[in-house]
């Protein structure tokens, strides 16, 4: 009677504690529409992009050059992409209005240097920024303190400025007849120092680089008065694909956080990337 109690406390206990005579063996198969959904889901968050074409302005050395693989820019995309596996597909060279369009009817996938505010366009954070500034021969004594000083001033600015350069300054070159733009901004340069404009928009590097390139044609030694009427301007990129956007984006977050980044910008400062010959 004894040995029976034990053998039937022995039974309950294993009928209340099944998990401990039992063992559940994983399941080595997925479900097909298991994986399927986990492959769409990581397609969806990080698609598969091996090269991107890119559309940028015409005159913009020292940050591209239309006929090598350099400049700032073109070196801190580069060096952005290459961290994300990402080629460099092209790189069109068009007049601001055209770089856009090229990029709105999807013949190219992302406009370098884009305005801001283009709809149907989706945006990257910064890769750099720019310095636009006015100029004008210091000889002429010219006071220009805030942009409403420009009103009576004959102006030359680059392609497309009044849409880069604020509201306020929109509002005086359109009521200035003496207002006007140029695509190429070599000629900017030159038609300053040869005295046929008072003043010209320009950012900071592109005049240094074509007041070097220009030395041995034009007297450009001429002292010049920088105003810096403008916030630095963040330089984004637009795409006509969100997806896209967003491995540029990631590539140039990587691209910030590395040393790569600030040692680009060290090689601008130190004219690293100035004309290595002049005009004859």
């Amino acid at each position: 009677m004894k040995y029976f109690n034990i053998y039937l406390l022995g039974s309950l206990l294993t009928l209340c504690n099944p998990a401990i005579a039992t063992s559940v063996d994983p399941i080595d198969d997925t479900h097909e529409l298991v994986e399927l959904h986990s492959q769409n889901y990581h397609t969806t968050l990080i698609p598969i992009i091996n090269s991107i074409s890119f559309s940028t302005s015409n005159s913009i050395a020292p940050y591209f050059f239309t006929d090598e693989n350099t400049g700032v820019q073109y070196d801190l995309l580069k060096a952005a992409l290459d961290s994300e596996n990402i080629d460099i597909k092209e790189i069109v060279h068009a007049p601001n209005l055209r770089a856009q369009r090229l990029v709105k009817t999807n013949k190219i996938d992302c406009m370098i240097n884009a305005p801001d505010n283009v709809a149907g366009l989706f945006y990257t954070q910064s890769l750099l920024e720019y310095q636009n500034s006015v100029f004008y021969l210091s000889r002429n004594n010219l006071k220009i303190e805030k942009i409403t000083d420009l009103s009576a001033l004959s102006i030359l600015g680059f392609q497309n400025s009044k849409q880069y350069l604020g509201d306020e300054f929109k509002d005086i070159a359109n009521a200035n007849p003496n207002y006007s733009e140029i695509t190429n901004q070599k000629s900017q340069v030159v038609m300053l120092f040869n005295g046929y404009v008072e003043v010209i928009v320009l950012e900071r590097r592109i005049f240094e680089y074509y007041r070097h390139l220009l030395k041995s044609k034009l007297d450009t030694s001429i002292p010049v008065t920088e105003v810096a009427l403008f916030d630095p301007a963040q330089r984004k990129i637009a795409c006509y694909d969100q997806k896209t956007t967003n491995r540029v984006d990631s590539a140039i977050t990587t691209l910030k956080q590395s040393y790569r980044y600030q040692e680009i910008l060290d090689l601008a400062e130190q004219n690293n990337y100035q004309p290595q010959y002049q005009i004859p």
